[in-house]
């Protein structure tokens, strides 16, 4: 997986180049050249190591190394069993085959449901409580889920959706996709969703779906 490949490679560099508690790690971009992957993985890699507490960011700084790695690196902390772009790219495809087939599937309830979801994720947001508007954000997309009325890609796809509460998926949302205009668009596009579950429109569903995963994409890629 080259998000454990990325890890391993990036504890590498911390021991083999002798740097110390304090030192600052070299930039995204020129980790993503130096380990060979993307930014988006370089930051799932920095994100695991601030997670088991080895890195730190530090506001308009950069990311500095506040312990050293051990020479293994215990994967528990985090859910690295597919790479965040893998797994991101799995659930837009299984919502969107939901989208095209099952639409019809939506009750009256289940649509309630992710709008009160929504409505959380807004309210908390406006309140700071981060660990809140992901276990609303966890709650939509596990409703969304039950639309495809078949329990192995239910419980598959919410078994991709909780990665959004582990403690990499938290330092990504924290650093990455915490800002008001990530936010409010991403608020907007989950409304986007529940009108056209509401109005049985495939195609409208299908593509905001699309700019959902797309939104998520652009935020950790740049």
């Amino acid at each position: 997986m080259k998000g454990k490949q990325a890890i391993e490679k990036l504890k590498k560099l911390i021991l083999t180049e002798n740097m110390k508690v304090g030192d600052k790690l070299p930039n995204e971009r020129t980790l993503a050249d130096m380990l060979g992957v993307s930014r988006i993985i370089v930051r799932e890699a920095i994100s695991y190591l601030k997670a088991c507490g080895i890195v730190e960011s530090r506001h308009g700084s950069g990311n500095y190394i506040v312990k050293l790695p051990e020479n293994f690196v215990n994967f528990k902390n985090g859910f690295l069993d597919y790479d965040i772009d893998e797994l991101i790219g799995a659930r837009e495809m299984l919502e969107t085959m939901i989208a095209r087939e099952f639409v019809k599937n939506f009750s009256h309830d289940m649509i309630q449901d992710m709008f009160g979801a929504v409505q959380g994720m807004e309210t908390n947001f406006n309140k700071g409580e981060l660990d809140q508007v992901i276990e609303h954000d966890v709650r939509f997309h596990r409703i969304f889920s039950q639309a495809c009325g078949n329990l192995l890609i239910t419980s598959f796809l919410n078994q991709l959706v909780d990665y959004m509460k582990t403690k990499v998926w938290l330092h990504l949302k924290m650093d990455y996709l915490w800002d008001r205009d990530y936010q409010e668009r991403s608020i907007e596009i989950h409304k986007k969703i529940i009108e056209a579950i509401a109005h049985q429109n495939s195609q409208a569903l299908a593509e905001a779906i699309h700019r959902h995963y797309n939104n998520i994409r652009q935020h950790l890629e740049f």
